[in-house]
């Protein structure tokens, strides 16, 4: 158990923690929210901007009939009348322009609080892997028949699929193949007898706990060994003592 623990321990560098996906999933889930919520400050600034727009040209307006009847002498009461016009005009202007200034403050602390996360989601992901690599890490082993038990250290690259096993019975060695829609093929190639087997699975997700489970059949007829059985292999986060 020692040299199997020396192994993969070797290995274990960015290999990815549940609990961590859990945190950076829930980040995920906030940086849409919180990026819905930028979308909408995003429409209520177009709409203020264009009736910030049209209470510029009010404003313009009803300054312009106000001086021209000025210039041709309108009575007092009359220019009063303007005069109070154009100051709600002009309060109308300065409530569109506060309002405005008031969502370019949300925005900006709205795009700091998404690129913060962003940044979190990024540190989490470089420390343990994307959530959107389910299949980098250490998974415990069990082929049947037999009950032979083990650790697998797979890591995902695009597509394919590169790790290495030990099971119980010294047999130890490589693993290769592919991994689309949620299903793997392994090629396992044995320190002792080369390529030995092809292993079939679908990974399963049960709460907190990732499964891959299968078949396999075995490349090498040797007297005495099962042609083929299935296998099943959970995702840890660590190894036991």
């Amino acid at each position: 158990m020692k040299q199997l623990v020396g192994l993969v321990v070797a290995l274990l560098v960015g290999s990815s923690s549940l609990a961590t996906q859990s945190v950076t999933q829930n980040l995920r889930e906030q940086l849409k929210i919180q990026q819905a919520l930028l979308d909408g400050e995003t429409i209520q600034l177009e709409e203020s901007q264009s009736r910030l727009q049209e209470a510029w040209v009010r404003v313009e307006r009803e300054s312009a009939d106000l001086l021209r009847a000025q210039r041709q002498g309108e009575s007092l009461e009359s220019l009063q009348l303007r005069d109070e016009d154009l100051r709600q005009a002009e309060s109308e202007l300065l409530m569109h322009l506060f309002a405005i200034q008031r969502l370019r403050r949300s925005m900006l602390a709205s795009r700091a609080v998404i690129a913060a996360t962003e940044e979190e989601i990024r540190r989490l992901n470089e420390r343990v892997g994307s959530d959107e690599d389910p299949l980098t890490g250490t998974w415990r082993l069990v082929m049947e028949p037999g009950g032979q038990e083990g650790f697998a250290f797979l890591r995902l690259e695009g597509t394919l699929v590169q790790g290495t096993y030990q099971l119980s019975g010294d047999w130890a060695g490589s693993l290769r193949g592919t991994y689309v829609s949620r299903k793997v093929r392994l090629e396992r190639i044995d320190s002792q007898i080369g390529f030995a087997a092809i292993l079939h699975g679908r990974l399963q997700q049960r709460g907190d706990t990732a499964l891959l489970q299968g078949s396999w059949e075995a490349t090498q007829l040797a007297s005495g060994m099962p042609s083929g059985g299935t296998w099943v292999a959970e995702r840890v986060d660590e190894l036991p003592e």
